[in-house]
């Protein structure tokens, strides 16, 4: 796709997150996190926050949001983090490490520590693990 069709065909997939069926807009959000259709962060914020009952499209919507990378969508993930359901939760703590692994940490400690769910305990333990210190793979200097 060149030019004004991708254009048009992100377009289309921006307006399918609004589509009532559920299915659609779910892989309407996967397809925009895949391209990393920046220009989408908007509808994707404003979806997330529309689409509380939509368990399987809010977690897409997260996903996408973290593939993208763009910094706009942190406070949308921190309150999906925060007050989404545990495969939500769980998909905006992955999201907000991916665009930003310094400023999630402090909420990936928090989740570790006090989310009631053992698994997004679990994800978000596994997140702040699988860290390598940069302070150790800095050649020495004795």
């Amino acid at each position: 796709m060149h030019g004004q069709d991708s254009e048009r065909y992100d377009m289309a997939l921006i307006e399918g997150l609004a589509h009532p069926r559920p299915d659609i807009a779910e892989f309407c959000a996967w397809i925009l996190g895949e391209r990393r259709v920046r220009a989408a962060v908007p509808a994707l914020i404003a979806a997330l926050e529309r689409r509380t009952a939509d368990i399987a499209v809010q977690a897409a919507i997260a996903r996408a949001l973290g593939r993208i990378g763009d910094p706009a969508a942190f406070p949308a993930l921190l309150a999906a983090a925060e007050r989404g359901a545990v495969t939500v939760r769980r998909a905006a703590l992955e999201a907000l490490d991916a665009i930003d692994h310094a400023r999630a940490r402090p909420f990936l400690e928090r989740a570790c520590l006090s989310d009631p769910s053992p698994s997004v305990r679990a994800g978000a333990r596994w997140l702040l693990e699988r860290e390598v210190p940069r302070d150790e793979s800095a050649p020495s200097s004795s």
